[in-house]
């Protein structure tokens, strides 16, 4: 059996101290300037990490889309709210001037609560907008 003697055992001391210092080494800095040829990324701010290009039907952050879609996105945002039975949306730059039409029956407090919802709604999925919301029918 093999027993270490005191020479022995502090050479066997110091080379695992040494070994456990090895990976620590290089994980600093000298001087504040990286010595590594990797240079760091940067990516612009519009949360998609430089996958701007991969994705081409990703609306950019300054694109708009047309009247037309907007209007699509509008009506559609809006008609499963109770008391929706349809609606209609007109531009003039940037105002938008939706008019909600009601299900037959509501009262007056029910059509305020609808057109109350749809402007909640609109405003906050459309913040480009000046959202003006009208009701017609529900009577």
């Amino acid at each position: 059996m093999f027993k270490p003697t005191g020479f022995r055992l502090n050479m066997l001391l110091i080379a695992a101290l040494a070994a456990a210092a090895l990976p620590v080494a290089g994980c600093g800095s000298s001087g504040g300037s990286n010595s590594s040829s990797i240079k760091q990324q940067s990516y612009a701010d519009d949360g998609l990490l430089g996958r701007t290009s991969s994705y081409p039907r990703i609306p950019g952050r300054h694109m708009t889309l047309t009247y037309d879609n907007d209007a699509k996105l509008m009506s559609t945002s809006i008609q499963n709210l109770n008391g929706v039975a349809g609606s209609r949306v007109v531009f003039n730059g940037a105002d938008a001037y939706v008019t909600v039409t009601l299900k037959p029956g509501l009262d007056a407090q029910q059509r305020q609560t609808v057109e109350n919802q749809a402007t909640t709604v609109l405003r906050f999925n459309f913040p480009r907008y000046n959202v003006h919301v009208s009701t017609v029918g529900g009577r």
